[in-house]
């Protein structure tokens, strides 16, 4: 994407009759005198992505910038463009506010269009090369500051080590195996991204440049984006490919690969995933380590509660009779009846789970009545030792990642070719309209994959703009896509573009409290919306619930709530005496936090209206110090004053971890149907999200039971073409 915005002035030009040689001489020496020496000047910064500035000069000031901005956030720093750019030319200068919610762009932006404005006045970096040595430079990455130790010989980055972090568990590693050789590769820190793990590759790069600035020579050669060039790839055949590594699509790729128990036995077949992301398991990675069991496994044995596969849908089926039209009740009975063999066949080839994760879960979801049952569902939550401590609810830093990456191990340890950063674009079908491979695009150039058969696993329906826009655009237009690291959408907008049809599932939606679009869901600062008391108030400057934290911490009730607000949006207000300011460094670096002396201050930062919120603050006081809440109940004892300076404002907003249940139809056998009851599209299977109508009421049971419906239904999935390829 292109910005540009002009300056216009009015100039007033003399021509005179005679002596025009000494015109032009008297021009350059007027020029000579101004800030800069006019012309057009190129600098580079680093954002979401690399930034370049074409920035136009005259003597004295900025009169036109053009920004590309096409390796930023479509949605938001790209639309930030005309913004910044405005900014700085009303101010002819960098030192700008920035826009709300776009920091990481904004401070690119920043960078970029005052590089080329110093080399217009002259101040430009010492020239020539940086001086053999090694050089440290410090970031923020997602979670923590990233330190690195840059080696340079002959003005060559010849090492890149990563010497201190604390960012998440395994999603992060993807950034911290593949960015350092990007970096050298190109020799340059304008390199891609690791998709996926955006804000941990955008703090190793923005740490190598602060580590080759140390050196106080000019790094700028350092900072420009290698050339792209779209290469055609020579296509590849497999008998089976999987589009979509979370863990759904790990499963049926294992299965195809195996056996009915995923067994040591191969199957002979060629077996293919590919994968988006930089990492493979998806929302496993993110789901707090919870794998719900039914029967026969040592998790069950340790609980001693079991269900019958058929039992279990029975109660399904009479408690959520609403579905009946939905839900596919023989395939739902194949799928239930695979748990044993999945969760003991993962746990035999090495998983990481086991029977001291296992404890009994509570749900309403299994009786008709709403009555309490009893489920077994198991969390992982381990230290850097490998400690056990059961349920310790939602972390991303313990169980869910380890999740993640044994399963991902052992499926590319079985033989299946785990390809990553590889992005479904299109399917490939014959003249019958059977399918016949997927045309991709990697990171190395565009291919198409032929295959026997194509198993789509590429999550529920996202929460990326244009999906919101294909399917639920009244209900999910203001919900933030809280890292839905699996949800792709591709099954989804590929059989809506094909004319076929999709069953939207708002019943199952799954809408709390959130950040922004990159923040995972349930990181460390996420604890002050999800358990701290505190002050909320709308864009108007309004409180609209009793901020109160409920039992188990504030969930889908207050995403109901922020829903009804302006754009789903609202602000936790407090004072210097809160315990949420430690988040406060991190979260203003996102955009989300504003902080200042005065609540006028902070009112026209964070962008409310000063004269309401401060009536808003003054009569949440009163009442706190009064011991009754007049407005909405909230106990005293849960009404935290705002009364100390400095003054601080965090945004959250309705989001989604869990992205939007949008499912397509698929027979008993998971080959997926263009119209509910029609003919199989031949060679297309479904699992997981992607076919989530067929069985959805197994996996809103309870906590682990959409981690196990995706398992199962994955393997099954596998099963299915396995057999119909090789007869078993």
């Amino acid at each position: 994407m292109s910005v540009t915005k002009k300056l216009f002035s009015s100039v007033l030009v003399l021509s005179l009759l005679a002596g025009c040689s000494t015109s032009s001489a008297s021009a350059v020496a007027s020029e000579s005198t101004g800030k800069y020496t006019p012309g057009t000047y190129e600098g580079t910064g680093t954002g979401m992505g690399s930034i370049t500035a074409s920035v136009t000069v005259d003597a004295n000031q900025i009169t036109s910038i053009d920004l590309d901005l096409s390796g930023e956030t479509e949605s938001i720093g790209q639309k930030a463009g005309n913004t910044l750019v405005q900014q700085i030319l009303d101010a002819q200068s960098t030192d700008i506010d920035g826009v709300s919610g776009a920091t990481v762009t904004s401070k690119g932006v920043e960078d970029a269009v005052q590089k080329a404005l110093d080399q217009a006045s002259g101040a430009v970096a010492s020239a020539g090369a940086i001086a053999d040595g090694t050089y440290t430079g410090t970031a923020h990455g997602s979670r923590s500051e990233i330190t690195v130790q840059v080696t340079v010989e002959n003005n060559e980055i010849k090492n890149i080590s990563v010497t201190d972090e604390a960012d998440s568990p395994y999603i992060s590693d993807a950034a911290f195996n593949a960015m350092p050789k990007r970096i050298i590769d190109a020799q340059s820190v304008a390199v891609d991204n690791v998709t996926g793990a955006t804000l941990t590759s955008t703090g190793i790069r923005n740490a190598v440049d602060a580590a080759l600035k140390s050196s106080g020579a000019d790094v700028s050669s350092f900072e420009q984006a290698p050339a792209k060039e779209e290469k055609q790839l020579d296509d590849v055949t497999t008998n089976v490919l999987v589009v979509g590594g979370g863990a759904s699509g790990l499963v049926a790729a294992l299965a195809a690969k195996t056996d009915d128990q995923l067994s040591d036995t191969d199957s002979g077949l060629d077996v293919m995933i590919v994968e988006s992301n930089g990492y493979a398991g998806g929302n496993l990675a993110l789901c707090g380590g919870y794998v719900a069991s039914y029967f026969g496994t040592e998790l069950n044995d340790a609980t001693g509660n079991t269900w019958d596969p058929n039992d279990l849908v029975d109660a399904l089926e009479a408690a959520h009779q609403d579905f009946s039209d939905i839900v596919n009740d023989s395939l739902m009975r194949s799928i239930a009846s695979e748990n044993a063999d999945v969760i003991n066949g993962l746990i035999n080839r090495g998983f990481y789970l086991n029977a001291g994760d296992a404890y009994e879960g509570t749900t309403t979801s299994l009786t008709a009545d709403g009555s309490p049952e009893t489920y077994t569902t198991s969390s992982v939550v381990a230290d850097d030792e490998g400690d056990r401590s059961g349920d310790n609810g939602y972390d991303i830093y313990g169980g869910a990642a380890r999740l993640a990456e044994s399963l991902s191990n052992l499926v590319t340890e079985a033989g299946v070719d785990l390809r990553l950063e590889t992005t479904a674009e299109e399917l490939i079908t014959d003249d019958n309209g059977a399918v016949t491979g997927v045309k991709v695009h990697s990171r190395e150039g565009d291919y198409t994959i032929h295959a026997d058969k194509v198993i789509l696993c590429s999550g529920y329906a996202g929460l990326d703009q244009d999906t919101v826009d294909v399917f639920l655009p009244a209900e999910y237009s203001n919900v933030i896509n809280a890292q839905n690291a699996s949800n792709q959408s591709f099954a989804q907008k590929t059989i809506a573009t094909m004319g076929g049809d999709t069953v939207s599932l708002l019943q199952m939606g799954y809408i709390v409290p959130g950040y922004n679009t990159v923040l995972a869901h349930y990181g460390e600062e996420g604890l002050l919306y999800r358990s701290m008391n505190a002050l909320w108030v709308n864009a108007n400057g309004e409180r609209f619930f009793d901020e109160s934290v409920p039992e188990g911490g504030r969930g889908l009730a207050a995403g109901a709530e922020l829903l009804k607000q302006p754009d789903g949006r609202a602000w936790i207000i407090f004072d210097s005496n809160h315990e949420g300011v430690k988040y406060y460094d991190f979260l203003a670096e996102q955009g989300l936090a504003w902080r200042a002396d005065t609540i006028e201050e902070l009112a026209n930062k964070a962008g409310l209206p000063a004269d309401a919120l401060g009536a808003t603050i003054e009569k949440y006081n009163s009442d706190a110090a009064s011991g009754t809440d007049t407005e909405f109940n909230t106990p005293a004892e849960n009404m935290v004053p705002v009364e100390t300076g400095p003054f601080y404002a965090v945004k959250v907003g309705a989001s989604s971890p869990a992205g939007i249940d949008v499912s397509v139809y698929c027979n008993d056998q998971m080959q997926i149907l263009l119209h509910k009851g029609g003919e199989p599209i031949g060679n297309l299977y479904g699992a997981g999200g992607v076919v989530s109508n067929a069985f959805i009421t197994m996996a809103a049971i309870g906590l682990g039971t959409h981690v196990n419906a995706s398992l199962l239904s994955g393997a099954y999935a596998g099963d299915c073409v396995r057999r119909e390829l090789i007869g078993r």
